[in-house]
């Protein structure tokens, strides 16, 4: 996989030297606090700070719900990476400059993206509530009973009063 031998996935995020702010309690709770995570697809290894959805075999409503708010987060990190791309080619291939000057032209253009975005409308074709993201079908990696644990506790938090949407149950 690209993301298990490139830089941030080796040497930052599985080996968890990437700068994540401490753990906090999720808003609404006083249970303990829960690492920052990124969110991925099946194809990834879960790790301490990388969530991925269940596998879809008999889930229960929790599961379920968990996997669909984290789908819902997939589609907006995936817009939002298309708008950048939309707006600057340099984004739609690999950069090839150091990996320095990488991280600037990545910063540069979220800036640029806001201050436009302040002075001109956005223009985003809607999504349906119901719409599906295909996920690929992959091998199921390894993962420690803490990582599980992890990921069950956000799963309990999106099913909670305190994150809770009243329109989610129709989606699930």
């Amino acid at each position: 996989m690209v993301f298990n031998n490139s830089f941030m996935g080796r040497r930052r995020v599985y080996s968890h030297q990437f700068d994540f702010p401490p753990p906090q309690p999720l808003p609404g709770t006083d249970a303990p606090p829960m690492p920052y995570v990124l969110v991925a697809d099946e194809a990834f290894k879960m790790s301490g700070n990388l969530i991925k959805p269940y596998s879809s075999c008999g889930l229960d409503v929790s599961k379920r719900t968990f996997n669909y708010c984290l789908t819902r987060a997939r589609m907006m990190v995936e817009c939002t990476f298309g708008l950048l791309v939309s707006k600057w080619q340099i984004f739609s291939k690999p950069i090839q400059l150091k990996r320095e000057t990488v991280d600037e032209v990545v910063k540069c253009g979220v800036v640029l993206h806001n201050f436009l975005r302040s002075k001109e409308p956005l223009l985003i074709q809607h999504i349906p509530e119901d719409s599906q993201m295909t996920s690929i079908t992959s091998f199921v990696p390894r993962f420690t009973v803490a990582v599980a644990a992890m990921r069950d506790s956000f799963s309990a938090y999106f099913s909670s009063a305190a994150e809770r949407l009243d329109w989610q149950d129709h989606y699930i």
